[in-house]
């Protein structure tokens, strides 16, 4: 993933990438080459390029440590989703954040993807009137080993892919999860059950102003990475699409259109990049609407809900 961010961000006007990291030497050679950049195998020698921030997309584990590190050194971080495992964690990471006066933006890069850029906005004007609904679904093609799907590396399905759409749901509504309900469906992969993962979810939010999300998670549908959310309000609907193509369709009285500007051939790449611009305005000291922890806090004890409702019942938050 992080060759990914480097590749995808590094044509991109407004940052410089000056460095690629990894502790595999070939790794961080190969793509620091490809994009014209330096090489580290170590945070020390990564300290001595002087780049205003890091954009962290190693193993979440290793998440606080390197964030802390960073932050330490007057460094500002964009951080893959999620900060932390730990609530109180990732909220300690925060405030350490606050009181460096540096910038901890989480990567939720759907946020800055020019299909759900275009519902926000839709949303926020009053396109659809107040939302009552939202449904989101995010379905992977296949799964990860199972070492990677183990809750404690990854948070499981619930937390590494969820906290996505936890977050998308509060985002659009600007209400918060009271309550969840959940259901885990029947494995799939059966060596997920060795490390306490599952491959399919169901979750019921329910959030405050009455507002209700469904999400849907899946690892085996097979034909292709896939993510989709419809918004349902009083006066229409917002479907934003990831497959074939990138794009919003609005819904109203007055027919079906597709949102211009909302289009684009690689969703998950414009939105990378984009989060990787908005961060570095907010760097520059620009005021951006960026997720900072909180967003990463909220989405991660949603996600630890889900997995105590599945297996016990409906939790309050």
């Amino acid at each position: 993933m992080g060759a990914v961010h480097a590749r995808t961000i590094a044509p991109s006007p407004l940052v410089d990438v000056v460095a690629v990291a990894d502790t595999d030497t070939a790794a961080a050679a190969a793509v620091a080459g490809e994009i014209g950049a330096s090489p580290c195998t170590t945070t020390d020698h990564l300290l001595e390029t002087e780049a205003d921030g890091w954009l962290i997309a190693t193993p979440t584990v290793t998440h606080p440590a390197l964030v802390r590190e960073a932050l330490a050194a007057g460094v500002h971080v964009l951080c893959e989703k999620p900060l932390s495992l730990d609530v109180a964690d990732s909220a300690a990471l925060g405030s350490e954040a606050l009181a460096a006066g540096k910038v901890l933006q989480v990567g939720f890069w759907r946020r800055f993807s020019p299909p759900w850029a275009a519902a926000k906005r839709l949303i926020d004007a009053g396109a659809i009137g107040r939302p009552l609904m939202v449904r989101l679904s995010q379905w992977d093609a296949d799964p990860p080993p199972a070492s990677f799907c183990d809750p404690k590396t990854s948070g499981g399905l619930a937390i590494d892919c969820g906290v996505h759409e936890f977050d998308l749901a509060e985002w659009f509504t600007g209400a918060t999860v009271k309550k969840v309900t959940a259901f885990n469906l029947p494995l799939v992969d059966e060596s997920l059950a060795d490390v306490g993962d599952v491959d399919n979810l169901v979750a019921v939010l329910e959030m405050g102003d009455g507002v209700v999300a469904t999400v849907d998670l899946s690892r085996n549908c097979r034909y292709e990475d896939d993510v989709r959310t419809e918004i349902l309000g009083e006066q229409g609907a917002i479907f934003v699409d990831f497959l074939p193509t990138g794009r919003t369709r609005l819904a109203t009285a007055a027919g079906v259109e597709v949102v211009p500007g909302s289009e684009t051939d690689d969703a998950f790449g414009a939105g990378i990049r984009a989060q990787a611009e908005a961060f570095a305005r907010a760097v520059a000291g620009e005021d951006v609407d960026i997720p900072l922890e909180a967003a990463s806090t909220r989405a991660v004890a949603t996600g630890r809900a889900i997995q105590q409702a599945a297996e016990s019942g409906p939790v309050d938050l």
